[in-house]
């Protein structure tokens, strides 16, 4: 049947000569695999459609017992023009998508972090600061959706001890805000601008953060996008 969804891309890799699979997470349908015929070829106009953490709105050829389903056609929900030609942004957004792409399985559903991919988005392309703690909420709403969420009190796990969440001078302060807040919300604002984010609360919450998704998941290990983005920051 065909089904016409929203769909953040996640990652794209070739397949034969003029063809790719892309990997998008879907917002009916969870994470898939879609073939777009044709992308590799010269002067194809969806090929600038299925990069990383683009927007889209994919009509597709699907079947539930498939691994992979085929394009019909493609149009942009939003286009992020300012991830174009700026690295910071674009590299929190990447980490993003990436983060969603290491823990989410495949065909499962989940509206609510769909659309908080989304708003996290947006707020790297539409922003100018703050990036750092929008992606420390993103990773705790992962967490929290997941079914994960941190309980900072709680810091011993079976075979592993999380990093105290206590070490920076605000850390503690900053992990409860983004746990208990809704940064989206333009009321929330000022909130942010009054958070005091020292060198070693960067450091103590960043570590606290990736130990838990760690912890959960195998697979956020070395994540390339996470490395990058912090030799950038760095």
């Amino acid at each position: 049947m065909i089904v016409q969804t929203p769909t953040i891309i996640l990652k794209r890799f070739p397949y034969s000569d003029t063809s790719v699979i892309a990997h998008g997470f879907t917002r009916d349908y969870g994470k898939i695999s879609i073939m777009v015929r044709g992308a590799q070829r010269k002067k194809s106009p969806r090929s600038a459609y299925f990069q990383p953490a683009n927007y889209l709105e994919t009509l597709f050829y699907y079947k539930p017992n498939r691994d992979m389903h085929t394009l019909s056609k493609v149009s942009f929900i939003k286009n992020w023009i300012r991830f174009q030609d700026n690295l910071k942004p674009l590299s929190y957004a990447l980490a993003t998508v990436e983060l969603v792409d290491k823990t989410v399985t495949d065909h499962d559903p989940h509206e609510e972090l769909f659309d908080e991919l989304v708003a996290a988005l947006s707020f790297f392309h539409d922003g100018e600061k703050y990036f750092n703690l929008c992606f420390w909420y993103f990773e705790l709403r992962l967490l929290k959706l997941l079914g994960f969420q941190p309980h900072l009190p709680e810091r011993e796990f079976p075979g592993m001890v999380l990093p105290d969440p206590n070490g920076g001078p605000n850390s503690r302060t900053i992990l409860e805000y983004l746990i208990h807040a809704n940064i989206y919300d333009s009321s929330f604002l000022p909130d942010l601008s009054n958070q005091i984010v020292t060198a070693k609360d960067r450091h103590v919450i960043g570590n606290y953060i990736t130990a838990n998704l760690e912890y959960h998941f195998d697979t956020c290990r070395n994540m390339k996008s996470l490395n990058v983005l912090r030799q950038l920051l760095a």
